[in-house]
C-alpha cells in the first residue's frame, strides 16, 4: 500500500499559474493536493475549487499559509510546492523511497524554466547547498515526514524566509536528502526586478539571517527600492 503524500501549495494572486500545477499533479495515486489561498483577488479561490483540490483559506504570507494546509493534511508524507512550479512526476515516487529508507526530509534538484548561464549556475549553487549545507529552499520543494515536520516545529508564521528557518531547525537533526529528480521554477521574479539586482539582493538577504538580523529589518532591506514585497507572495 503506497504511503500518502500531501502537497500543499500557498497562493496569493496565482490565476496565471495555479491550474497547470494541479493539472499536473491529478491522478498521481495516493496524492493530496491542498492549496493554502492568502485571499486573492484575481480568482485563483475559484480556480482551485473548480480544480478538485482542497481549499483552505489563510491570512497571507507563506508560513502562515504552509502551516494551515498541514492542519488539514492526511497524509504521512508532506510536500511544499510553489504554485508556480513545474515537477517531474516521477519525483513524487522518489519521495515515497526515500522516506522508505528512512529518509526525514529534503528537496528536489532545482531548474528553471529558463535556459541560460546565469540560472544554470543559480540551480548548480542550490543543489550543492542543499546536499552539503542542508538548506533546502522553498523553491526546491521541502519534503518530510509529518513526524518530522512536528518534531521541529513546523513553519515559522513569518511572510517570508520560512523555508530558511526550516531548514535551519531541520539540519540540526538530520542532513537532506536531495533527489534526483528536477523541479523547475520561475524566473519571472529575476525577469521582473532585474537579474542582478535579484541575486545580490538575495544573497544580502542570506547574509542578514545567517548574522540573526531581525526579521523586520531583513524584510525592510529585501522590500527596498521598489515593489519587491511582491516577491514574498510570488516567489
Amino acid at each position: 500500500m503506497l504511503t500518502k503524500i500531501s502537497v500543499i501549495i500557498p497562493t496569493l494572486n496565482e490565476s496565471a499559474t495555479i491550474g497547470r500545477l494541479i493539472k499536473s499533479l491529478k491522478g498521481i495515486p495516493e496524492l493530496e493536493i491542498i492549496v493554502s489561498d492568502g485571499g486573492s483577488r484575481d480568482g485563483t479561490a475559484e480556480l482551485i475549487k473548480q480544480s478538485g483540490a482542497v481549499a483552505v483559506s489563510s491570512k497571507p504570507g507563506r508560513g502562515v499559509q504552509l502551516n494551515v494546509g498541514v492542519q488539514v493534511a492526511s497524509g504521512d508524507i508532506l510536500f511544499f510546492l510553489h504554485a508556480d512550479s513545474r515537477l517531474q512526476r516521477s519525483a513524487v515516487a522518489q519521495i515515497r523511497q526515500s522516506v522508505s529508507k528512512g529518509t526525514q526530509w529534503g528537496c528536489c534538484r532545482l531548474r528553471f524554466d529558463e535556459d541560460s548561464w546565469f540560472f544554470r549556475m543559480l540551480a548548480k549553487a542550490s543543489d550543492w547547498r542543499a546536499r552539503y549545507l542542508a538548506m533546502c529552499y522553498g523553491d526546491q520543494g521541502i519534503y518530510c515526514t509529518r513526524a518530522f515536520f512536528n518534531s521541529v516545529g513546523g513553519f515559522p508564521d513569518w511572510a517570508f524566509l520560512e523555508d530558511l528557518e526550516f531548514s535551519r531547525r531541520a539540519r540540526r537533526r538530520v542532513n537532506a536528502c536531495v533527489l534526483k529528480d528536477q523541479i523547475i521554477a520561475s524566473t519571472r521574479r529575476f525577469r521582473r526586478h532585474g537579474l542582478w539586482r535579484t541575486f545580490w539582493k538575495m544573497q544580502g538577504v542570506k547574509v542578514l539571517f545567517t548574522l540573526g538580523f531581525p526579521l523586520s529589518y531583513i524584510e525592510r532591506f529585501y522590500q527596498a527600492g521598489g515593489r519587491e514585497k511582491e516577491c514574498q507572495r510570488e516567489s
